[in-house]
């Protein structure tokens, strides 16, 4: 029998470990604004609007396998929105697809800050993993943009799928 310690990079074997559903944010659970950033309300509360398909999907997912949300939000730096408002926001997502979602990451960087969280790059669905002992090369993630499906390869995540194909009811 292997013996793994907790600081052992490689964690337990694939054996012990479970898949995941790792979701990005803007653009693929909730509502955009015209500037492609999470909209803010008149007291500058991110409002959080669930795209069609988002909550029904997700509710079909099998209650064994952990959703995971992963997002770049340099919205945070700038100072548009506060990490507490992040949070609140990342609450209420959770309120309103019924308590389902496990865990989330933010990289709060700019593009060029040269942080290892910020996708492209795997790093917050890399901690996520180590964290819930996931079997990247059996779970999913789901996204938007481009910048999502590099994440999901560079992480090892078994299958991407577009959000627009991943949340439309299938005929």
């Amino acid at each position: 029998m292997e013996i793994h310690r907790a600081n052992d990079p490689h964690g337990p074997p694939s054996a012990l470990r479970r898949p995941a559903l790792f979701c990005d944010l803007a653009g693929t659970l909730v509502a955009l604004d015209e500037n492609r950033e999470l909209p803010l309300d008149d007291k500058g509360a991110i409002r959080i609007e669930l795209l069609p398909g988002v909550r029904e999907r997700l509710r079909s997912v099998d209650h064994a396998v952990p959703i995971f949300v992963v997002t770049n939000q340099s919205s945070i730096v700038r100072k548009r929105f506060s990490y507490a408002a992040l949070e609140t926001a990342m609450h209420d997502l959770n309120g309103k697809l019924g308590g389902i979602v496990s865990g989330w990451k933010v990289c709060p960087h700019r593009d060029g800050d040269g942080c290892l969280c910020r996708k492209p790059l795997p790093g917050m669905v890399l901690e996520l993993a180590q964290e819930h002992m996931i079997d990247l090369a059996a779970s999913t993630m789901v996204g938007d943009q481009e910048v999502d499906a590099k994440c999901a390869k560079a992480a090892g995540v078994g299958r991407f799928y577009y959000a627009s194909d991943f949340f439309t009811p299938k005929r």
